[in-house]
């Protein structure tokens, strides 16, 4: 165990290790590491530390910078190195803190470590010291004598009685057992003959910087030597250690000149005794005698130490007095600290503040922006809102009436009992106008589509959507069969084999639709877009034509749906039909890329969605550069590869034709596209030599005579030689409709609603199945 046992008069022993260490923290912090590792918490710790300073020469026992001229210049510059070496030192005693060690610190100066560390094992009188064993870091495990010149002159010239270990790296090297007992106190030695005086004295710890104590007014000629210590921050008791060569030049300088002689011999013996030899008389005559030195020397050393003492006991006072300025100034400046702390936390405060109101400032900036923004957008929908309703003034105008026309109005208890209360289970579609439930209402089997009623938008696709059913019949627009007001519903026709989107992706496993329902499909999609491009007095747009809004009923008749983004076109200045919205909506894929520029929509706009499902009903491909896909195919003659193969074998002159037709529809330029009316009667060829192959289809819809019913005329109940379209979406043969209309009716005589237009359409495409049929049926 490193102790340190030193017998003060009470008699009780205080037990203290001494640890040598160099300034910094990381360069002794593995040897106190050791320390505080192997020795239990109620020893305390002795941080030694020898300083020099540079630049030093020696003058009386004590050191001072060979370029200073003044004591005060000397003073202040030792005071600068001092504090500047403590501080450093503070680092060691936060370590001992921490381990839970109480510990004080040594610094003593010497212009040598090595013997500095000699010396202050003889004024402590150390029983046990702790310092390093290496001169640079480097350590092995078979170590096992020590290497640095320092720590070689410590081990051979320290006091015997003093036990020291190496350590190295935070590992014990060696130690170096004490050969004899501690050295006494002053106290012992005082109690001891005189004739023993001459021995060794050693003295206490220095809690503070002795080397700048002079006590040359009250020693002649006396500078305080480095030897001189107290023995505690609360001790009055001081030693005089005689050991070093200063302290003894000053003892026999002061008895001779007290004595009256100018001249004397010093010796010294090893083991530290010192004998004076005075050369002269005494300059007080003749009173010396061979025996007054002797006498002299005995009487004087206790009159030295007493002085020397009382002196110490001064410089104990003012280390008091100096210690309590020292406190009151931590305290003041601890008071500070705190000070700025609180100064720095309001600091804080205040910039977090200025930080929030600058954040909410910042977002106020963004809810007028956001604001401006709504409001801007509530005034364009107040636009579209009255142009909405002006396009439904004229279409119930076109229709002669003013109101929808003759459908139910049906009320919400009726919607909610057809659906079990909208129950999920009736659910059939969903999507941004709401949602689509099948129910049963009225002994028949119907769909219902309820709107979200709360959006102005919603409501404006409501209202369309009711003014254009409502006045228009064709075979291949869904019928609209009711409304429910209170709730913004539509009531349709039940079509029980669901959307062309649906059954392009097979949706539920159903079978994959054949080329000639297909080619089909693309006929009735083409005859719709015809009978709605060619409404008098104003043209409509479908304005989302898409496989997901095409319908199938259970024979997969298509039929159109959703007319809720439907536009009625208004005459421009430049006679052309075109309507202009800032409101651009629709699926991407399908919208018209001049419609997504310049915000003009035109029947050109449908044309080019239906060149899309041409090319998909072809392929069964998706949208997606669906166009560039078949044109690279058709240039490098592959276009046998890319035709979907679930439909069966395409004849390829008519996937041909069809991939032209899908091309020429969905050309990037507006005016480079055709109209629905220019390519209706090559889509009713296409149409027609599908339906001839389609023979189970064609089959089904034959009479007991074996004729198609469609080939009938629903008035004169024969085969048509000459079947018309009229605005009611049902073939007549023309010589019954015109009779019909030449009697005064405007009422469809299948319907009995009244009819938007008095014009026939010449039926080709059926004209030339009918012809084909009766070749092949004499």
């Amino acid at each position: 165990m490193l102790l340190e046992m030193n017998e003060s008069e009470s008699g009780p022993v205080e037990e203290k290790v001494y640890v040598a260490l160099p300034e910094r923290l990381k360069d002794g912090k593995s040897t106190l590491s050791w320390v505080l590792n192997h020795f239990s918490n109620d020893r305390k710790i002795i941080i030694t530390h020898v300083h020099i300073p540079p630049q030093m020469i020696p003058m009386m026992g004590t050191k001072f910078p060979a370029n200073q001229s003044s004591p005060h210049q000397v003073n202040s510059h030792r005071q600068e190195e001092y504090e500047k070496t403590e501080n450093y030192l503070n680092d060691y005693l936060v370590q001992c803190s921490k381990a839970k060690f109480r510990a004080e610190k040594i610094i003593f100066v010497s212009n040598d470590v090595a013997h500095g560390l000699v010396e202050l094992v003889s004024l402590h009188g150390m029983s046990n010291l702790v310092m390093g064993a290496a001169s640079d870091r480097r350590y092995s495990r078979g170590m096992s004598e020590v290497k640095s010149n320092t720590a070689k002159i410590v081990m051979e010239k320290a006091l015997p009685s003093c036990k020291i270990f190496f350590i190295c790296s935070g590992n014990l090297v060696c130690t170096r057992e004490p050969t004899r007992p501690p050295t006494r106190t002053l106290n012992q030695v005082a109690s001891m003959p005189m004739e023993r005086n001459r021995q060794n004295l050693f003295t206490r710890k220095l809690s503070f910087d002795m080397w700048n104590l002079h006590l040359g007014g009250m020693i002649p000629g006396f500078s305080a030597p480095s030897t001189i210590q107290s023995s505690s921050r609360n001790s009055d008791n001081y030693s005089i250690d005689f050991s070093s060569e200063a302290t003894r030049s000053v003892a026999a300088s002061s008895i001779a000149s007290e004595e009256g002689y100018s001249n004397y011999d010093l010796s010294f013996n090893r083991d530290g005794n010192f004998d004076i030899r005075f050369l002269h008389e005494s300059r007080l005559g003749s009173q010396g005698s061979t025996s007054a030195p002797e006498q002299f020397f005995q009487g004087n050393i206790a009159g030295i130490c007493t002085k020397l003492q009382a002196a110490l006991v001064d410089a104990a006072k003012y280390r008091v007095q100096l210690n309590e300025e020292i406190c009151k100034r931590e305290r003041a400046e601890m008071d500070l600290a705190s000070l700025i702390q609180k100064a720095e936390e309001m600091q804080n405060a205040l910039l977090k503040e200025k930080q929030e109101m600058e954040f909410l400032h910042k977002e106020i900036e963004r809810g007028k922006s956001r604001l401006d923004l709504l409001q801007e957008e509530n005034k364009k929908l107040q636009e579209e809102k009255n142009i909405a309703v002006k396009e439904l003034e004229e279409l119930r105008n076109g229709a002669g009436c003013g109101s929808y026309g003759a459908f139910s109005e049906f009320s919400l208890l009726e919607l909610q009992r057809a659906t079990d209360n909208f129950s999920d289970s009736h659910k059939i579609g969903e999507g941004g106008f709401g949602c689509v439930y099948k129910g049963f209402l009225r002994n028949t089997m119907v769909a219902i589509k309820m709107l979200h009623p709360e959006s102005l938008q919603g409501r404006l696709e409501f209202e369309r959507e009711v003014a254009i059913l409502s006045t228009m019949r064709h075979p291949n627009l869904v019928t609209l069969i009711g409304t429910c007001s209170e709730q913004s519903a539509l009531v349709y026709e039940y079509l029980p084999n669901g959307s062309l989107e649906d059954r392009l992706t097979r949706e539920g496993g159903t079978p994959p639709l054949t080329w000639q329902v297909r080619t089909r499909i693309i006929g009735e999609i083409c005859r719709a877009l015809l009978f709605l491009h060619l409404n008098n007095p104003n043209p409509i747009v479908h304005g989302d034509l898409k496989p997901a809004n095409i319908l199938l009923d259970a024979n997969l008749v298509s039929k159109l749906s959703d007319f809720g983004l439907s536009r009625l076109l208004m005459k421009s200045n430049t006679n052309t039909s075109v309507y202009r919205t800032e409101n651009l909506r629709g699926t991407f894929a399908y919208m018209d890329p001049e419609f997504l520029s310049s915000g003009e929509i035109t029947v050109k706009s449908d044309v080019y969605s239906f060149g899309i499902i041409v090319l998909r009903l072809l392929t069964g491909k998706l949208p997606v550069n669906i166009a560039a896909d078949v044109e690279g195919a058709i240039a490098t003659d592959s276009l046998h590869l890319i035709i979907d193969e679930s439909a069966g074998e395409w004849p390829f002159v008519q996937a041909k034709q069809l991939a032209n037709l899908g091309l020429r529809c969905a050309q990037m330029r507006r005016r480079k596209r055709p109209d629905m009316e220019s390519e209706w009667k090559f889509v009713e060829s296409l149409m027609m030599a599908a339906s001839l192959s389609e023979l189970p289809s064609f089959r089904s819809q034959l009479d007991d005579r074996g004729i198609p019913s469609y080939f009938r005329c629903p008035i004169f109940k024969k085969v048509m030689k000459d079947p018309h379209i009229a605005a009611d979406g049902y073939t007549y043969e023309a010589e019954a409709i015109k009779d019909w209309l030449d009697s005064g009716h405007k009422t469809s005589p299948m319907t009995n609603l009244p009819l938007v237009h008095l014009e026939l359409t010449p039926n080709h495409a059926l004209c030339s199945a009918i012809q084909e049929w009766l070749l092949g049926h004499p």
